[in-house]
């Protein structure tokens, strides 16, 4: 059964990681001015982000794992459709609706008179923000799983289900909304796609600018202007960021692997859930609306832009939306791009199966630090060196990981390894960069599902002379398949949305580029019924395929 005492400390690491990271970036505010004030931008970033996706998330973890309000699994499967869809693709989404070309913006503002509602700081925020719900509510609302059923029902006996609810439930799952802020701070951070067509200055973003415009450098400190300040990042200030985010993801990780404890310890009696009993329905149509914004005015605005004609008229041009042009365009869309998709296609597929290989030995070498002992499970017996680097591949930021990929791929021809240059100019590099980007997920799907094997069976099948291999590919992995689907169905999503590093790497191809790059490209040029309509069948592709790996991990729970 958890420990109250392990989840408060697990809280009071947090908020030491969190101090430890404050002071790293005071430190590089002192030895690199421009790389703390990226930094700067990004923890700001991060921080409102926080702010607003956290309560959010946390009340609509509430309402879905905790209470009665009808409708809650319907909303918990579109919540977890929406884990992998591309930031790209909620930016677009939202773009459509309130950007420079969005249905509203032309309908209230059509001569840009002043600035659209989607722009600037605010637009990076909003995005993120809204992207970043589900992941609170899936990681929050396992949390919930975890509360002890008996001690929720002796403080009902006595206090209000409100009371229970904000002193027992939500107080006991404080440690996983704080592993929630780490991991929404880690997405944050390290993506490029919203800043970058919002034009907000982070780390990442300025990393993945210096590698377009080839002013990129490792060892030395950029040149300074003429007032004195640096034209590139330093190494010692893109080091020292590099360890900050990778401190904050270790960190995170070792949280997630007390959740991971708390979820198998957890007792199999059903859960305490406030009867909402009167304020049912009223509960489930706040609980619509937030579904609305999170997912229907998005795909809404997708929808519109899809179906709207423009039509000339002597008195100027006249916009008319039909369902059977949504139909028409979305069934054009596969077509239309047939080359991206199949190019990006090839490539994910391939990096899924990579990453799914590495995975599973890496999760079976650290089964046991999860595996149950007679002592108290502790996540500080994990192999700390393979989480390290599990936590590399999962922080490091996509422009920086193309980076380092060109660096070692791209070597001159007099260089002793010259002949991996031929690797650089095909789709090697995009396939290496993705299943680096799927490894870190696949690991942690299958970590858990391996450690819950049950010890016995397989200290039985190794008194019969089975090896460890044996005992893996024989015992553990039929037992455990839904696991290993989802792990793979993931990181295909993973892969085939990944942008930051892929757009540096992908070499030039005749008549196609990978799907991500093409529509990151098209969007910057506005959403027309094209682009909404390929945005829409990518959205609905990868909310199945998250559907479906959740459905497999839930049948293995």
């Amino acid at each position: 059964m958890p420990n109250l005492a392990q989840r408060n400390r697990a809280l009071a690491i947090g908020l030491v990681l969190l101090l430890i990271a404050s002071a790293i970036v005071v430190t590089l505010w002192q030895l690199d001015p421009r790389v703390g004030r990226l930094w700067l931008n990004s923890a700001r970033l991060a921080l409102t982000t926080c702010l607003i996706a956290l309560p959010f998330g946390t009340l609509l973890a509430a309402a879905i794992f905790k209470s009665d309000v009808p409708g809650r699994r319907l909303a918990a499967l579109i919540l977890a459709g929406m884990l992998f869809v591309p930031l790209y693709l909620v930016t677009g989404a939202w773009d459509s609706g309130f950007g420079i070309q969005g249905w509203h913006t032309l309908a209230t503002n059509p001569q840009l008179t002043h600035q659209p509602w989607l722009a600037g700081w605010r637009a990076a925020v909003w995005v993120h923000a809204l992207a970043a719900v589900p992941w609170v509510v899936l990681i929050v609302g396992a949390s919930f799983r975890t509360v002890e059923a008996e001690i929720e029902e002796d403080a009902a006996t006595c206090a209000t289900p409100r009371k229970v609810m904000w002193y027992v439930s939500i107080r006991r799952a404080t440690p996983a909304i704080v592993l929630a802020g780490v991991w929404v701070a880690i997405m944050t951070t390290t993506e490029i796609s919203v800043t970058d067509f919002f034009q907000v200055r982070t780390f990442a973003e300025e990393v993945y600018t210096q590698a377009v415009l080839g002013t990129f450098d490792f060892a030395t400190a950029g040149p300074s202007s003429g007032n004195g300040a640096p034209s590139v990042l330093s190494a010692i200030g893109l080091w020292s960021g590099l360890l900050l985010s990778t401190g904050l993801a270790l960190a995170a990780i070792a949280a997630a692997g007390r959740l991971f404890v708390d979820l198998t310890d957890a007792t199999h009696r059903p859960p305490w859930i406030w009867r909402l009993r009167n304020w049912r329905w009223p509960a489930a149509i706040v609980l619509w609306l937030s579904m609305f914004l999170l997912a229907g005015v998005p795909l809404g605005n997708l929808l519109y832009k899809a179906g709207v004609q423009v039509t000339a008229t002597p008195s100027g041009h006249i916009r008319h939306w039909s369902a059977p042009t949504v139909i028409e365009s979305l069934v054009a869309a596969p077509r239309q791009f047939s080359g991206e998709l199949w190019l990006s296609t090839r490539i994910s597929v391939a990096a899924a199966t990579a990453a799914l290989a590495i995975a599973i030995p890496l999760a079976w070498s650290m089964r046991g630090s999860l595996a149950k002992t007679p002592a108290t499970l502790s996540v500080l017996r994990s192999p700390w060196l393979r989480l390290f680097a599990i936590t590399v591949c999962l922080t490091i930021p996509g422009p920086l990981l193309g980076i380092i990929v060109i660096r070692i791929l791209n070597r001159p021809p007099n260089s002793l390894f010259a002949s991996l240059a031929a690797l650089y100019d095909s789709n090697f590099a995009p396939w290496l960069v993705q299943t680096i980007r799927a490894v870190p997920l696949a690991t942690l799907i299958m970590w858990p599902a391996l450690a819950s094997v049950p010890q016995v069976m397989l200290d039985t099948a190794a008194t019969d002379g089975t090896g460890s291999l044996g005992r893996l590919f024989r015992i553990a992995l039929p037992q455990r398949w839904p696991a290993v689907a989802a792990a793979w169905l993931v990181s295909f999503a993973v892969a085939i949305g990944e942008l930051a590093a892929t757009i540096l790497v992908m070499p030039p191809q005749r008549g196609a580029t990978a799907l991500s790059i093409q529509i990151f490209q098209l969007l910057h040029y506005g959403v027309d019924d094209r682009v909404a309509a390929i945005c829409l069948f990518t959205v609905f592709a990868t909310a199945a395929i998250t559907g479906i790996a959740v459905t497999l991990l839930k049948r293995r729970m």
